[in-house]
């Protein structure tokens, strides 16, 4: 009652006196209003700061989000301070010399150009890998903005989803080339990329065509870019080349493309692939991508994921969960099922494949110890047993007992899960690497009920080929009662004569040749007909070099396979294969075994030496071994040019040589 009076009939005091406190308060809402907003306005603009200078991890930062590059513009620009260069680089013969500014006239006709202008402009393409069709680039360039980048697709429906979500991508690698948040005046109004593909194949098959063409030309302050391809894959490609063909101008803080460009392109080998262990040490399903990121810029296309050996079993299998619970040593170090489906569609985008090779007969310990309680037997046998150097090639010591039936409906229901994860049906890998048989001959006078048959084998090799065998009769049974038409196996006492014809049927089998070039393994596969994927020891081994991680046995594979040893490896010619039997070269893979490796140091060992590889399957550029050099310049500067554009998009690529040898071109050789 007291409330009604003084708000309907008390005196002019009452009123003032309410008013007043009505003042006070409305005062210190606006005060405080005005100090949130200060607040929030500060911690923005930190917050703007600090995402510029982290540039270099950007690109991870944007492709987590629904597996695609969405870009924010306020963002993805660094902070590169305004300093004024003394230096600039002029074309002279097909090289760029520095000099400095004030001994370059101004109304020369060749006034220089900023380090990046010159060396896109003058002489090398800077393409990586080198193109294997004709290529004619033109001189000149023009400016840009991110934001006039326009796509325009003439493709199947079933491709175009893959298509708008590559050409997200293509822009981010676009964007974070850009140096400065300052705006410039762009040299065109309109940049459109016109993709135009003509089969509606979404998955990678050996025989998919990745070839395409590209076309630049420059007209009414537009550019126009077209890429015509047989499938997405191929025209995937091309937005990769295009992006090769972009770069951020320091002198004119601007992105700049050439005005003219026309390319023919496809790759010499099927199978470029990369295999990455992630079984000894556990890689984050970021630092994965980021692997597939860096394939991806590199044209490589297949991604051999070793997920498990004897040391661990991080793979979450749906259907065999006990895997995990006594394979890993730290339950938050496994891929999930949603994991590898996202992996692979990641990958799937980028035009990789990914094959998940679950390794047998060997390398099988942890994970594969549960069989007794559940009342299925020893599913692996010497697991874990001393010494060590007598039973495998590493600790622990684990393989699968041959011998027991359970061991086969194990293997049928995770070849099943991997087969339904990945989407994969055309290869898959099954192992076979570096089988011990003085494991299983322990056992052959045993009168266990799983293993008393070993008795029955003179020669251990026809137990292990019945293994193999049966384990094939299992894939097919996940496989819809298909065997995959390439199934993988390690090169072993398995794929040699007399007993690889017996057991491995070259119709469905590929071997995967790792032994040293000098054994001359690959001319008798080729011989019997088997089809093979290269990946010799003596050059292709990335973890080599390093030392040893043990105490007893050899160094693991020293010395240590520069990127010009990588490069320079063409097994083709040196086994002198006939013509006719080329088709059985599928292609070749680098493999990054990680006993000493972590994540920590994965970007260093792959790159930019697996770029290197890259392009030998892809483009098979002959080096004249009679020269005193020979890797010609042309490769050098390529190479670092990929190098700073897989830094770029937050690779962390090892250098080739001292900064000054990039500065200097041709000085260093």
């Amino acid at each position: 009652m007291q409330r009604t009076i003084l708000r309907t009939v008390g005196g002019f005091g009452n009123r003032m006196a309410l008013s007043n406190n009505g003042g006070m308060r409305r005062a210190l809402f606006i005060i405080l209003l005005i100090f949130t907003c200060v607040f929030t306005y500060m911690y923005w603009n930190q917050m703007r700061t600090d995402d510029a200078v982290s540039l270099a991890a950007l690109p991870q930062q944007l492709k987590q989000q629904k597996g695609v590059g969405e870009v924010y513009d306020e963002i993805y620009a660094s902070s590169e301070p305004e300093v004024v260069q003394p230096w600039i680089w002029v074309c002279t013969n097909n090289h760029c010399e520095r000099r400095l500014k004030k001994q370059i006239g101004t109304n020369d006709e060749n006034n220089g150009h900023s380090f990046r202008t010159c060396n896109m402009l003058c002489g090398s393409t800077q393409l990586w890998p080198q193109p294997t069709g004709p290529i004619s680039l033109g001189s000149n360039s023009v400016s840009f903005l991110p934001n006039h980048l326009y796509l325009e697709a003439e493709v199947p429906a079933a491709v175009l989803q893959m298509v708008n979500t590559a050409f997200e991508i293509f822009k981010t690698n676009v964007r974070v080339m850009s140096r400065t948040k300052n705006p410039y005046t762009p040299g065109v109004q309109k940049f459109m990329v016109k993709i135009k593909i003509v089969k509606p194949i979404q998955r990678l098959k050996l025989e998919t065509s990745e070839s395409y063409t590209l076309h630049i030309r420059y007209s009414h302050e537009s550019i126009i870019c077209s890429i015509e391809a047989d499938t997405y894959f191929g025209a995937r490609h091309g937005l990769e080349t295009l992006s090769q063909l972009i770069w951020w101008d320091t002198e004119m803080k601007s992105l700049r493309v050439l005005k003219i460009a026309n390319i023919v392109d496809k790759p010499k080998f099927a199978y470029r692939g990369l295999m990455l262990d992630t079984s000894r040490n556990y890689f984050s399903t970021k630092a994965i991508k980021r692997t597939l990121d860096g394939m991806a810029a590199s044209k490589l296309n297949a991604f051999h994921w070793h997920i498990t050996d004897s040391q661990s079993f991080p793979f979450d299998s749906p259907r065999v969960p006990e895997m995990i619970e006594n394979g890993v040593h730290n339950r938050l170090n496994v891929y999930s099922a949603k994991d590898i489906i996202e992996i692979s569609e990641y990958a799937r985008i980028r035009g990789i494949r990914v094959i998940i090779e679950i390794d047998t007969p060997a390398h099988a310990g942890m994970g594969w110890t549960w069989g007794p309680s559940k009342g299925l037997g020893e599913l692996a046998l010497c697991v874990g047993q001393q010494p060590w150097n007598l039973y495998c090639g590493e600790p622990p010591c684990g393989q699968l007992n041959p011998q027991n039936p359970h061991v086969y409906k194990v293997l049928e229901n995770l070849y099943k899960d991997i087969i339904e994860l990945t989407g994969e049906t055309e290869i898959f890998h099954i192992g076979g690497d570096e089988v011990n048989l003085e494991c299983w001959s322990q056992h052959q006078h045993s009168t266990s009920s799983n293993t008393d048959r070993f008795s029955s084998y003179m020669d251990l090799h026809e137990l292990w080929g019945n293994f193999t065998i049966k384990a094939l009769a299992s894939l097919k049974a996940a496989n819809n009662d298909k065997i995959p038409s390439a199934t993988i196996l390690w090169s072993s006492n398995l794929s040699k004569r007399p007993y690889i014809t017996k057991y491995l049927d070259p119709e469905h089998v590929v071997v995967q040749v790792w032994s040293p070039m000098s054994w001359e393994e690959p001319s008798m596969l080729w011989d019997d007909g088997y089809r093979t994927i290269l990946s010799h020891v003596d050059a292709w081994y990335l973890d080599c070099g390093f030392g040893k991680w043990r105490e007893q046995g050899d160094a693991a594979c020293d010395p240590y396979r520069t990127w010009q040893k990588v490069y320079k490896h063409r097994p083709w010619l040196r086994s002198r294969i006939p013509e006719h039997k080329w088709k059985l070269i599928v292609g070749g893979e680098a493999c990054l075994w990680t006993e000493q490796v972590n994540e920590m140091a994965l970007d260093g060992r792959l790159w930019p030496r697996a770029a290197a590889f890259a392009e030998r399957l892809w483009s098979d550029i002959p080096v004249d071994s009679e020269s005193i050099v020979e890797i010609p310049e042309d490769t050098y500067t390529r190479l670092d040019t990929h190098r700073y554009r897989l830094v770029d998009r937050g690779i962390s690529a090892e250098s080739l040589w001292p900064e000054w040898c990039t500065y200097n071109p041709g000085m260093c050789l």
